[in-house]
């Protein structure tokens, strides 16, 4: 009965030690990036011409430092986009990094949505985040028109009911 028994210990001991080292093994080296938005700094209107701001933040979620990281963005033509800082020399596992960024619309931009890739790139990892934001090109000439109807129409029913009290 004790040799059985210390067969079976061996056995579990055996099994213990394949699964620690198949665990390790498995706990690879690894980068992984994350841009996102700082909190409360979602932008999804921006007016042409003019500077619109807006903060993301970078992450390692990996477990090694990512060196190197060069921040981009891809937008409409004639749109410029300011990201600071542009590059990041070291990253390590856990950091985050805020970014500022400057989004400025063409002065002639149409009023519809436009996309907005932010890159990084990094040794090895390449991280893309994409926004939609809507031009807004402030008070439409259409805006102005429906007001000046709406105050025609107004001035028209009170000198309607004006003539009709005197009567």
């Amino acid at each position: 009965m004790k040799k059985s028994l210390r067969i079976i210990w061996i056995l579990f001991a055996l099994v213990v030690i394949t699964a620690l080292i198949s665990t390790s093994a498995m706990a690879q080296e690894r980068r992984d990036l994350v841009i996102r938005f700082s909190p409360g700094s979602y932008l999804d209107r921006v007016e042409p011409g003019k500077d619109n701001r807006l903060y993301l933040e970078i992450e390692n979620f990996g477990n090694r430092p990512v060196t190197n990281i060069r921040l981009s963005a891809d937008a409409p033509a004639g749109w410029l986009v300011e990201l600071e800082p542009s590059t990041i020399a070291s990253l390590s596992p856990g950091s985050v990094v805020p970014i500022d960024v400057n989004v400025r619309p063409a002065g002639g931009s149409d009023r519809r949505d436009n996309r907005i890739n932010f890159i990084a790139e990094g040794d090895d990892i390449r991280r893309v985040m994409t926004i939609w934001v809507r031009v807004e090109n402030g008070p439409s000439v259409w805006l102005w028109v429906g007001v000046a109807l709406a105050v025609a129409v107004i001035a028209g029913f009170v000198l309607i009911f004006l003539r009709i009290g005197r009567q």
